[in-house]
């Protein structure tokens, strides 16, 4: 038996644990006894550890990702122009599957990863609407690589913050008398401009190429011109209705 003496607000107190039994103490204050239960704390870091090995095991077994159906569907309302593949042929990210005409554009259709074509929907000349089905491909299994141990960062010296340069919007062009304007159908960026200011251009010919909707789409002459002004330039963003070339 162990006593003990506290002082506690100036008041003296001789405390002595007689006996433990389990999770109850026999505890006698100033020669009252009390039964005081123990809450016992429960041990969890055997299990904690385990969790953190198993974690190790699966981030270090770098376990294939299975291939899978996809289904290449029409992003806008259009016509089929052209398909360039066959059920059966391999094909690449970003190969172009097929070409379809919407709002007034020829927009390149592409496949978004590596796999084989399973079926095709549609033929040429053939209406679609937004979301109907174009192509099945079955992708090509990967391995996933391993993740690399993260490394403790070095300490750096904290540095001033610097505001990132905000894009500048599409410059305005004045418009001459009589002249067409060629505005952006939808928000994109520009891949290439096809033609020069003052080169003569026919109903059809394509004018620059614009990436949107994850398309290469060509946006082409409505009639015979000649080009009087260009105001964009590859690698530029354009929102809807901003104009992209002035006709004479």
């Amino acid at each position: 038996m162990k006593e003990f003496k506290f002082t506690i607000d100036g008041h003296t107190y001789t405390t002595s644990v007689n006996e433990i039994e389990d999770n109850v103490a026999e505890v006698v204050v100033n020669g009252t006894t009390f039964n005081v239960v123990i809450e016992k704390e429960e041990q969890k870091p055997a299990v904690v550890a385990a969790r953190r090995h198993q974690a190790a095991v699966e981030s270090a077994a770098a376990p294939a990702v299975a291939g899978g159906l996809q289904t290449v569907k029409s992003p806008l309302p259009g016509s089929i122009m052209k398909i360039m593949v066959s059920v059966g042929q391999k094909v690449k990210k970003g190969d172009v599957l097929l070409t379809m005409e919407s709002m007034k554009m020829e927009n390149n259709v592409m496949a978004e990863a590596d796999g084989v074509v399973k079926a095709i929907y549609v033929e040429s000349g053939k209406n679609v609407m937004q979301d109907d089905k174009l192509v099945d491909i079955e992708t090509i299994a990967v391995a996933a690589a391993p993740a690399a141990p993260k490394a403790a960062p070095a300490p750096a010296p904290a540095a001033p913050k610097a505001e990132a340069p905000k894009a500048a919007p599409a410059p305005k062009a004045e418009v001459p008398a009589g002249g067409k304007k060629v505005t952006s159908p939808l928000p994109g960026s520009v891949i290439k401009v096809l033609v020069s200011e003052g080169q003569a251009v026919k109903k059809g010919d394509t004018l620059l190429t614009l990436e949107s909707m994850k398309m290469e789409n060509a946006i082409m002459a409505e009639c015979d011109a000649t080009v009087t002004k260009v105001v964009v330039s590859a690698g530029q963003t354009v929102m809807q209705e901003d104009l992209l070339v002035v006709l004479g």
